[in-house]
């Protein structure tokens, strides 16, 4: 079997073990353009919470399916303003469904987390960078044996 025909088939099993993911979000019907675009602004916005990296518009994860249903019938079904579905979301889910979460005091640690542990990371390099460079006057035992270091033999080291 040549190269080409390996492909051509392994590409053909990845778009039919994809056609359902494809398929299942397609069928979606809005009656009007504002509505699909609310829709897929707050699948953006929320985190698929099985990949915790992809939003829900892009995961392939069953849970997100679920999520994007969940979605759809807030939005289009129930007709709730965005607002309404992200605070339904985050009742059921917590804030970590939501790429940028409220500022408050719960989510304080997402927030300057990094800045905390960054500056700290600076303050460890600055104390080792500075321990190293600091430097002392050499001890009369320190001076004579780099004296000695200095004035050997190119042949090897002095004799004792």
């Amino acid at each position: 079997m040549t190269a080409v025909w390996r492909a051509s088939i392994a590409l053909a099993a990845a778009l039919a073990a994809a056609a359902p993911v494809i398929a299942a979000d397609s069928i979606r019907e809005f009656d009007n353009a504002a509505e699909e675009s609310r829709y897929r602004d707050l699948l953006e916005e929320v985190r698929c919470l099985v990949c915790q990296n992809e939003s829900l518009a892009s995961s392939s994860a069953d849970l997100a399916q679920d999520l994007r249903n969940e979605v759809y019938r807030l939005v289009v079904v129930e007709d709730r303003s965005r607002e309404e579905a992200v605070e339904f979301l985050t009742a059921r889910y917590g804030d970590f469904v939501l790429y940028r979460p409220p500022m408050k005091r719960s989510t304080w640690l997402l927030w300057f987390g990094p800045l905390i542990l960054l500056a700290l990371g600076g303050v460890i390099a600055y104390v080792i960078v500075r321990q190293r460079t600091e430097s002392r006057p050499l001890t009369a035992e320190e001076h004579e044996r780099a004296r000695r270091l200095l004035t050997r033999d190119d042949d090897g080291p002095e004799a004792r």
